[in-house]
């Protein structure tokens, strides 16, 4: 039997795994099957399971590769910037079209966690790293501030975190965002940081 070529069997679970974050965000992970993977893919069924031997497997590899965009925060030079990236996760989380539903299924993704434990160390991770690089960029920024030590710095940061946290976990019940609300706490939050009025950086 001739060797499988590698680069050809790597662009294939590439195209598998882009196929399933298509199919999860829009259906939801537990709406969604294999066969809907593969009719996403343009692949067939067996295709499919060569490359992955459950849809658990093809949830973790996801999880995986998100992780290279776990480090929005990263690129916030100053307040405006901050403010505007967390108005922007805000106004995602508050969005009832499909940027809910890819929202709704990342919560999904947690609850899965919570019975595979291989799934739950990747969330975990991954959930670390966003606060790691939210919680770096706002020490960063506040030491510009004369008036804000670190360990105000990083009470901000983890409001702030909240705030985020809050807001997915409302819209995924069905209840309001208070997005209004939300957006004001996290002005005065950066505000606060910054030392003077913040206006957002989109």
């Amino acid at each position: 039997m001739p060797k499988r070529d590698e680069s050809h069997m790597a662009a294939m679970r590439q195209q598998i795994l882009t196929a399933a974050r298509t199919i999860f965000e829009k259906k939801g992970v537990s709406a969604s099957s294999m066969s809907d993977v593969a009719a996403q893919a343009g692949l067939s069924v067996g295709t499919i399971y060569v490359h992955f031997k459950s849809k658990d497997e093809v949830l973790k590899q996801l999880i995986e590769t998100a992780a290279v965009d776990q480090n929005p925060f990263d690129q916030c030079k100053g307040a405006p910037e901050l403010l505007g990236l967390v108005e922007a996760i805000l106004r995602k989380q508050d969005n009832l079209g499909a940027e809910a539903q890819a929202a709704r299924t990342a919560l999904e993704v947690a609850a899965i966690a919570r019975r595979n434990t291989e799934v739950q160390e990747i969330v975990v991770r991954n959930f670390d790293q966003l606060r790691s690089s939210l919680l770096d960029a706002v020490v960063r920024l506040g030491s510009l501030n004369a008036h804000i030590d670190k360990a105000t710095a990083l009470a901000i940061g983890e409001a702030l975190m909240a705030l985020l946290v809050a807001a997915q976990a409302q819209m995924l019940i069905g209840v309001p965002t208070a997005l209004d609300a939300k957006l004001k706490a996290a002005r005065l939050l950066v505000t606060t940081l910054h030392g003077a009025p913040v206006k957002a950086k989109r």
